[in-house]
């Protein structure tokens, strides 16, 4: 028996029992903990794929929108008049509003200047008629002077008379007249100040034949529109729509707006005064159109894309949340949004914003505007 014999009965004995138990079974945990590390990889997280957010709209059909753009009045005929030289106005004879007739004289500069010169061209015209009528007489008399010498003062006469002829007219542009009948819209100057040719002197508008002109963005154009005829809304005379018809378009963009001037002119004002300025809400002659258009597929403009080929597009949302690209013929355009006549069905959705950044098969988390609040 061994020292160490009694002392495992004794109460050292079980203590170091249990301590030498301890150490084996930590040492058998880390050394488990070390063949589960060396044979199982750790995982790396992997990002998901980010997936953008699209507005879309349901295809459903909706009562027809009238097409409906604001637009300003304005006389058919209008002109602002000016003077074609410098001088001091000495005469303004008309006010805002008068009426006035063709012909009639407007303003008046002083023409004292341009008469002392038309005085001074017409006396050297006759004095030189003068001596070409003797220089012609003697020469076809007597052969006293040469051929030369005529056709030199015959020159001279010429001259004088073209001198004349200016003088004549500068004196003209000292007078201010109307060039059609009508009503003056603005006077621009005071009386008795000085004024610059070209200036703007008098606007005069034909209150006999007005117009509504209206800017149209690009998106119109790639719709088959053929309504030629519109009413007119004017917010001061309420009870009234004034039949329009279509005057002219143009074909080239403004390069600052992007959109068409398209005018129209008014048939019949019915006597109420209608003025230039005015502010007009233009809206088509529904009567045109068939009654069975009265439901079809419309979708806002910024769902629809136009390609270099002439043709229009919508990107569409299938069932997985991806998007395809798909091509639609459109019709007409109903106030900020446009008919789909062709390859929509209803229930369908429609990506009707940030179309631009769109790829085929594009995963996105589609969203409408009345669940935008809860995004």
């Amino acid at each position: 028996m061994s020292l160490v014999d009694p002392l495992i009965g004794s109460r050292f004995g079980r203590q170091f029992r249990r301590r030498c138990l301890s150490v084996r079974y930590i040492s058998a945990v880390a050394a488990s903990l070390l063949v589960v590390g060396c044979s199982e990889p750790v995982a790396q997280h992997v990002a998901a794929p980010v997936v953008r957010p699209a507005l879309v709209e349901r295809v459903s059909t909706e009562q027809d929108n009238a097409l409906s753009f604001n637009g300003v009045v304005q006389a058919a005929e209008r002109a602002e008049l000016s003077f074609r030289v410098s001088g001091r106005l000495t005469q303004l004879l008309v006010n805002d509003g008068d009426t006035v007739k063709k012909g009639q004289l407007l303003a008046q500069l002083d023409a004292r200047d341009a008469k002392t010169a038309l005085a001074s061209a017409q006396s050297e015209l006759d004095n030189v008629q003068a001596e070409y009528a003797r220089a012609k007489a003697i020469f076809e008399k007597s052969r006293a002077i040469t051929k030369s010498d005529l056709d030199a003062l015959a020159t001279r006469l010429n001259l004088s008379k073209n001198r004349v002829e200016e003088a004549q007219r500068q004196l003209e542009y000292t007078s201010l007249y109307s060039p059609f009948a009508g009503v003056v819209g603005l006077t621009q100057v005071d009386n008795h100040t000085q004024v610059q040719a070209n200036q703007p002197i008098v606007t005069l508008h034909n209150l006999q034949q007005l117009e509504v002109l209206v800017n149209i963005p690009d998106t119109v154009m790639l719709t088959s529109q053929h309504n030629t005829r519109a009413f007119a809304e004017i917010a001061v005379i309420p009870e009234h729509r004034f039949p329009l018809t279509l005057k002219h378009y143009s074909t080239q963009a403004d390069a600052a707006t992007q959109t068409y001037a398209v005018t129209l002119a008014f048939t019949d004002v019915n006597g109420y005064r209608v003025l230039p300025g005015m502010t007009v809400k233009v809206v088509p002659d529904t009567a045109e159109r068939q009654k069975t258009e009265a439901q079809r597929i419309t979708l806002p403009l910024t769902a629809v894309i136009s390609d270099n080929q002439g043709g229009q597009y919508v990107w569409v949302v299938n069932r997985d949340n991806r998007v395809a690209k798909r091509e639609v013929k459109v019709g007409e355009l109903r106030q900020n949004r446009i008919a789909i006549d062709d390859n929509l069905a209803l229930g369908e959705n429609v990506v009707i914003a940030g179309t631009g950044s769109l790829t085929e098969g594009m995963a996105v988390r589609p969203y409408t505007e009345s669940t935008q609040g809860a995004q």
